[in-house]
């Protein structure tokens, strides 16, 4: 989908990138990562762990959209899903891992507002190794196309 097209149906806005900004999320993502691995080996659930992956890949996510110099908007509850296909606009290379993170989108949300048990140890090792793998090659690709913001 194209930018325009996504400001036209409300899901992002132009908004020009800042480099604090990307940086104040660095530190989110560089601090979910650490938590969800520490959980992991001090044996917190895996609804919690998925929840700290799922918040650094969401993160990361922001940062790839934010350099592009869009924001994804968050009326009605739609901010997360919004920053996904966002991500997909931003670099279509990454579609399969916006698809994969807002399939935990909802996952998370069952989570956090249904019931608990519903994440396997296995999903959260999974979203958090691909949470980890995104950071590297969101980092890569903001450093190759937008090095200012690095």
């Amino acid at each position: 989908m194209s930018w325009a097209r996504l400001e036209k149906r409300g899901f992002v806005e132009a908004l020009a990138p800042d480099k604090g900004e990307l940086d104040g999320l660095r530190s989110i993502v560089k601090e979910k990562i650490r938590d969800a691995t520490a959980a992991q080996a001090a044996g917190l659930s895996a609804d919690s762990r998925f929840t700290l992956a799922y918040d650094a890949a969401r993160n990361l996510a922001m940062i790839v959209v934010r350099a592009t110099g869009y924001r994804p908007r968050h009326e009605d509850g739609g901010g997360h899903g919004s920053t996904f296909l966002a991500l997909k606009t931003a670099e279509p290379a990454f579609t399969t891992e916006a698809e994969y993170f807002d399939t935990c989108r909802g996952k998370r949300h069952t989570g956090l507002y249904d019931y608990a048990g519903g994440v396997t140890d296995t999903e959260a090792d999974e979203l958090l190794k691909t949470a980890q793998q995104f950071a590297k090659d969101a980092e890569a690709w903001v450093a190759a196309r937008h090095p200012h913001l690095v």
